[in-house]
């Protein structure tokens, strides 16, 4: 028997109810992990000796009626940039490949004790620094909606999105800083969630940006996300009911967002924003020009926070290993070297200013709807050399996400359809800052009326 379709709160029931094995269901993935991904490409590492024990411990839970949480026992892939007591974790880059931490990251020491099984831990971009998720180094796993054309699968949460979309993990835990939970899922089919800054501990994860970096799950549906969530949060899965629609508003504010867009994209969009007015949910179509303002300076090359701080944690570590970087993220990383005090001081002073305009235009709106991704995933093959063609693509995979992560929201990206190739769309909904509960409440209803 073969658990890779189910959610992780249906394998969560079928543990309670007696009707599967925690070990039977880890021996499933960690086999079908083994046979589909023999270069390691969306797998750096499975922990077979690990994830037995931890399936053996749930098992024995279940039997004695003991279980501890809703996804006790449920197999659950991690980024390559959380540590994991004992194992090599290195974010990617071959200069780290011999960082072994003594202790697990403190998001996975918690679903640990809820009695979740790590299954392994997933390729990525090197040190979590693009929207692509193209890594030479560590292997690039393909989109697994194209059969036929090796796709990028988005970043830098590569092997995550890829590890749930192909059924070799029942949940997949990532990080974003400018797009890197929201833009693989919204690639691989998948719901994502960015959580507000500092609402899940960064203590033992790899760090890109400390400002803007955030803990999130990639997962098959809301319904697991909100599940998830409360597993890194160290809570109990609670009860996540739908919203009514007919008492929900959100923001179409147009701008930056939806430049670009390919048609199919928008055009799958259209559509599912014509069926949420059906089902009663209110649209305000109305300017935002503070989005625009907000991705104009996250992007100015001489006021980049996040630049600043990648550069001041792994310039010189680059520096010395120059060689072994994969050098689109070499070159971003160290442009930091170029960056002013006084230049950087006045971005983060405007950036609170710009924010604060936002929330004050938005606080009748429960969220404002943007694509999540304008463009469809591309070749590997034409980027991998990392010219101009990879800059330009890696700026327009992250460029809706990256808003929210200079903002300082909570977002969620969910399935809006595909594109004639076979390849799925994104609709992202971002909220204020601690919202989660609220929003993920939203997203519940509308990925029901999207369905």
């Amino acid at each position: 028997m073969t658990f890779a379709g189910m959610t992780a709160l249906e394998l969560g029931r079928s543990f309670e109810a007696g009707k599967a094995d925690p070990r039977e269901v880890a021996e499933d993935f960690l086999e079908r992990a083994g046979l589909e991904d023999p270069d390691r490409r969306v797998y750096v590492r499975l922990l077979e000796k690990r994830a037995r024990a931890e399936a053996a411990a749930a098992a024995d839970r279940a039997e004695r009626g003991l279980r501890r949480h809703a996804l006790d026992g449920v197999p659950l892939s991690w980024k390559d940039l959380f540590d994991v007591a004992g194992e090599p974790t290195a974010a990617g880059s071959l200069a780290l490949k011999n960082r072994v931490p003594e202790k697990d990251a403190e998001v996975l020491a918690r679903a640990t004790r809820a009695g979740a099984v790590c299954l392994g831990k997933t390729t990525m971009t090197e040190l979590a620094f693009s929207g692509l998720g193209i890594n030479p180094k560590f292997g690039t796993p393909a989109n697994p909606h194209d059969g036929k054309v090796e796709r990028v699968p988005g970043g830098s949460s590569a092997g995550a999105g890829v590890s749930l979309a192909r059924g070799l993990a029942g949940g997949a835990i990532g990080t974003d800083t400018g797009g890197s939970v929201r833009i693989p899922a919204a690639w691989n089919g998948l719901v994502g969630l960015k959580t507000t800054a500092g609402r899940l501990p960064l203590k033992g994860t790899v760090p890109l940006s400390p400002t803007f970096d955030t803990v999130g799950p990639l997962a098959r549906d809301v319904a697991d996300a909100a599940a998830l969530f409360d597993l890194l949060e160290g809570r109990q899965a609670r009860p996540l009911a739908a919203a009514d629609l007919k008492n929900v508003l959100l923001w179409l504010p147009g701008g930056i967002a939806w430049e670009g867009v390919e048609p199919q994209i928008a055009s799958a969009l259209d559509k599912g924003i014509h069926r949420l007015v059906k089902a009663g949910v209110r649209i305000v179509e109305h300017p935002l020009p503070e989005l625009d303002e907000i991705h104009a300076l996250a992007w100015d090359p001489k006021a980049s926070r996040l630049v600043a701080e990648a550069y001041a944690q792994w310039g010189e570590m680059l520096a010395a290993n120059e060689a072994d970087i994969y050098r689109p993220v070499f070159e971003r990383v160290m442009a930091g070297a170029a960056l002013k005090a006084g230049d950087l001081v006045r971005a983060d002073l405007k950036r609170k200013e710009i924010a604060a305009r936002y929330f004050a235009a938005t606080a009748g709106a429960d969220a404002v709807i943007l694509p999540a991704v304008a463009i469809a995933p591309p070749p590997i093959a034409g980027l991998v050399s990392g010219d101009g063609a990879y800059g330009r693509a890696n700026r327009m995979a992250l460029r809706n996400t990256t808003i929210g992560n200079q903002l300082g929201v909570c977002a969620i990206t969910l399935p809006c359809g595909n594109d004639d190739n076979g390849l799925p769309i994104g609709m992202m909904l971002q909220s204020a800052p601690y919202t989660e509960e609220r929003l993920l409440s939203i997203a519940l209803a509308v990925e029901r009326a999207l369905s």
